[in-house]
This record gives structure tokens, C-alpha cells and sequence, in this order.
């Protein structure tokens, strides 16, 4: 049996804001410390999600990620 990973944009934000909050994942690092917390599989579907939205894995990092959430909950 499979299970389809949700890797939308609104679901990576949420796995994201969970890691930090467990202060397994820093703010200030960049986004391309995420594949650590992902099989091989479903980090390729990550990467291409967070780089289809604009974000760099080098140059962007966890915080810019989740500013974009933090706006839309104003």
C-alpha cells in the first residue's frame, strides 16, 4: 500500500512551523536544511513545491518561509 504525501505549499508551511516550534529547525537556516526531515522521495516533491512558490533552498531561509503564513493570518 502507498500513502500520498501532501506536499502543497500550505502543508510544508504547517510541517515547518511544527519543527521550529520543537526547536528541531531554527529560523535563520536555510530552507535546504528541511531535506533532513524528509525521505529521499517526498524531499524531491518538496523541493520542487518551495521552488515552483518562488524560494530559494540556499538563499531562503525557514523564516522567510513561514513570514508568508505569519502575514496571511493577520
Amino acid at each position: 500500500m502507498t500513502f500520498k504525501v501532501d506536499t502543497s505549499i500550505k502543508n510544508i508551511r504547517k510541517e515547518v512551523r511544527h519543527l521550529v516550534d520543537l526547536h528541531s529547525l531554527e529560523r535563520e537556516q536555510a530552507l535546504y536544511n528541511l531535506s533532513q526531515f524528509f525521505l529521499a522521495g517526498e524531499w524531491e516533491l518538496v523541493e520542487c513545491e518551495l521552488e515552483s512558490n518562488g524560494y530559494s533552498l540556499m538563499s531562503n531561509s525557514i523564516g522567510d518561509l513561514l513570514a508568508h503564513d505569519e502575514c496571511s493570518e493577520d
